[in-house]
């Protein structure tokens, strides 16, 4: 497990707090942009946390 890993799903998580806020203004193309990289974000510090 490395020490990485929970800074880089703590920023996932906020790209997807961002994300949340952009769907609520009705900002629909943005939005799916932020879950993509979010998403992207949370899933690398996944793999980081399993190497």
């Amino acid at each position: 497990m490395s020490d990485y890993a929970p800074a880089i799903v703590s920023l996932g998580v906020l790209i997807l707090l961002g994300a949340w806020r952009e769907y609520a203004r009705d900002n629909r193309r943005d939005a799916k942009l932020l879950v993509a990289c979010g998403a992207g974000g949370m899933l690398a510090g996944a793999a980081v946390w399993l190497v």
